[in-house]
């Protein structure tokens, strides 16, 4: 399982790399087209048509970057998880250690792995869900998969110090 884990975030990774490759790309390398905005079939005198070629570079729909880093798309989808609980125990899903990995891309696409507190947690088909809706509500965030694992399997100590102190572990 451990592999299967593995493959994906590679390739995942492999795919938010070539991403990155796409948007470094030098300008003038034959992605930007001018397009005139007048007919071909009229004459137009040379300042008229320039202005129209000027004009349709402007219109143009452009891909824009990237507004925000991989990283603070990440610190913004911690925010998110802080605010999702699994409803038998009075901690956050990020604080009780149940969030393994989250890998975010520039263009906002959010991949979550995550566990649960044992294989037969009641709200095994819930909880995810619900994690997956609410990282996808933020604004900052395109899409959102939320993976589960059990590899390694959950245990007290992967609690935080503050998940510990709130149930009386410390």
């Amino acid at each position: 399982m451990q592999g299967n884990l593995f493959n994906k975030l590679k390739d995942f990774l492999s795919l938010e790399g070539k991403k990155n490759e796409a948007n470094d790309m030098p300008a003038g390398s034959g992605d930007n087209v001018t397009v005139p905005v007048t007919e071909p079939a009229q004459e137009q005198p040379a300042d008229t048509a320039a202005s129209g070629q000027k004009e349709a570079v402007e219109n143009s729909s452009l891909p824009e970057k990237p507004e925000h880093s991989a990283e603070e798309i990440r610190q913004e989808v911690i925010k998110v998880l802080k605010t999702c609980y699994d409803p038998e125990i009075p901690v956050d899903v990020y604080e009780l250690g149940l969030i393994y990995d989250i890998k975010a891309a520039t263009n906002g696409d959010v991949l979550i792995v995550m566990t649960l507190t044992s294989p037969a947690c009641p709200v095994a088909g819930s909880l995810p869900l619900e994690i997956e809706q609410k990282v996808k509500e933020h604004p900052m965030v395109n899409d959102c998969k939320v993976e589960i694992t059990f590899d390694p399997p959950w245990n007290q100590r992967m609690m935080s110090e503050v998940a510990m102190l709130e149930l009386g572990f410390l």
